[in-house]
């Protein structure tokens, strides 16, 4: 049984797409013509309709719409999962994308909450091959999200270390997904081998830690499937605890504290008082010694601490 397409596309974005794709196209001149034609309808609304049906039927017939149809097929969960599929205009480069929307209404099915939406400029959809690799890569996404299998969970758990460390989780969620995404392209000849390379370098930076061993454990995620949320987060929550990989910072990694990039770590955190180390771990409840702080931070809390003993003396205080 062929399941019904989800696809609804917002006539601003056809109307851009066919005006892009017709200059200098030979049937031009029969665009102009029969658009020129619907000037002679009095009634606005009637108007307006007749434009978007010629632009919508012209959509088609130039084949600005083949890579989207085809990309939504080659994922069955688009048509079995969700309501519809809208795909309209997206304002930049960056603001291209895929979306899934759920409704939190519960009196309906699961199917009937939900939407996606695609992203795109109008140029883009001028290049056909660039946009189906990338309608490709979104919407493996949104088939990950529809998975039960995946068991997708739209927040990622809060980060001991505020809003720094929270980005860096979601930057190396998105890396470890965009692997395995990736790598399910290549392997079905969506993408070019080269792909492998750049997603490495990507790993490389988001989880300096490894050294020599990024290789050996990107490959877990971009050469096997299948993989879920939890793996995914489980990994980025605590890469050595789930690779076994010991606790000592590596020279250019991440300070467990600020989140930031550090070739300058504390000597010997292990030997900081006492005092330091209890109000530390006060702040972020699961650091220990072992594993580190860049010097600026030991350096700011060894300043916080004489601030306070400073404080003592003033007039007023008191013990």
């Amino acid at each position: 049984m062929k399941l019904e397409s989800p696809l609804r596309y917002d006539p601003g974005l056809v109307e851009e797409a066919v005006f892009l794709t017709v200059e200098g196209h030979p049937e031009a001149k029969r665009f102009h013509r029969e658009r020129d034609q619907i000037y002679g309808i009095k009634h606005p609304e009637e108007r307006e309709r007749a434009f978007d049906d010629l632009h919508r039927e012209w959509f088609l017939r130039l084949g600005l719409a083949d890579q989207i149809e085809k990309a939504v097929s080659e994922q069955p969960l688009l048509s079995s999962g969700v309501k519809s599929c809208l795909v309209a205009r997206a304002p930049g480069k960056h603001e291209e994308g895929a979306e899934l929307f759920v409704n939190p209404e519960e009196k309906v099915s699961d199917k009937q909450r939900r939407t996606v939406s695609v992203f795109l400029r109008p140029e883009s959809l001028l290049d056909p091959s660039a946009l189906l690799t990338f309608l490709r890569h979104e919407l493996m996404h949104i088939a990950d999200m529809l998975d039960p299998g995946f068991g997708y969970e739209p927040e990622l758990p809060h980060a001991e270390g505020g809003p720094t460390h929270d980005r860096l989780l979601k930057e190396r969620y998105r890396v470890l997904w965009d692997a395995t995404i990736d790598g399910r392209m290549v392997r079905r000849g969506w993408a070019p081998e080269s792909l492998r390379a750049e997603r490495l370098r990507e790993f490389c930076r988001a989880f300096p830690m490894f050294g020599q061993k990024s290789e050996s454990l990107f490959s877990r995620f971009f050469d096997r499937e299948p993989h879920t949320h939890a793996e995914l987060v489980a990994f980025i929550l605590d890469p050595r605890a789930v690779m076994a990989i010991p606790d000592a910072p590596h020279p250019g990694s991440r300070c467990p504290l600020c989140g930031f990039p550090t070739y300058a770590f504390e000597p010997e955190p292990e030997r900081l008082p006492d005092e330091l180390i209890i109000r530390i771990t006060r702040d972020f409840l699961s650091w220990r010694p072992s594993h580190g702080l860049c010097a600026q931070c030991a350096d700011l809390y060894r300043a916080h601490q004489v601030s306070a003993r400073a404080a003592t003396h003033l007039p007023g205080s008191h013990p």
